[in-house]
């Protein structure tokens, strides 16, 4: 739990840390992985980061996600999300609309469905979000070709013949 004594699968938790001390001790080990290309997915948790976004959990916030990870980090491999199904989310948003804002936010992977029910919901909430424009079919086709390459690089996926 690091700097928070809540657990996200009960709530969210607060994190008031400046940024320049989640720069310094928190983000430090992921920035200096990130630049020695060393890392090739993060798991975004459910967390509220005051002074970055201290109106969004972490997994749902595009200041975190896009403007952290894929701009300042300069990550380009696989962001997934923690459970969406832990009442952190759930708590804050339908399960159907975490999973179209974690999209959103620029999240590739959706982690925490465990029945038919939640993912037909998620995908549902992915639906309504391309089709009111909150998410692009471009976006998704960046994620799906990050998603690819992570599976080619690990030895899980191998390129067609043709």
């Amino acid at each position: 739990m690091g700097r928070s004594a809540t657990d996200p699968h009960f709530a969210i938790p607060q994190i008031t840390a400046s940024k320049s001390e989640l720069e310094q001790v928190d983000w430090a080990p992921y920035r200096t992985l990130i630049k020695q290309n060393k890392v090739q997915s993060i798991m975004v948790t459910h967390e509220i980061l005051d002074a970055i976004d201290p109106t969004q959990p972490s997994t749902l916030s595009p200041k975190v996600i896009k403007n952290i990870l894929r701009d300042e980090f300069g990550f380009k491999g696989v962001i997934m999300t923690d459970s969406l199904t832990m009442k952190g989310i759930t708590n804050y948003v339908s399960q159907s609309q975490a999973a179209a804002l974690a999209i959103a936010a620029g999240c590739d992977l959706l982690m925490g469905a465990s029945s038919a029910s939640q993912v037909a919901s998620m995908i549902e909430g992915i639906k309504q979000a391309l089709h009111d424009g909150t998410i692009t079919q471009q976006h998704i086709d960046d994620s799906v070709r990050r998603i690819l390459l992570m599976k080619y690089q690990m030895g899980l996926l191998a390129l067609p013949k043709n």
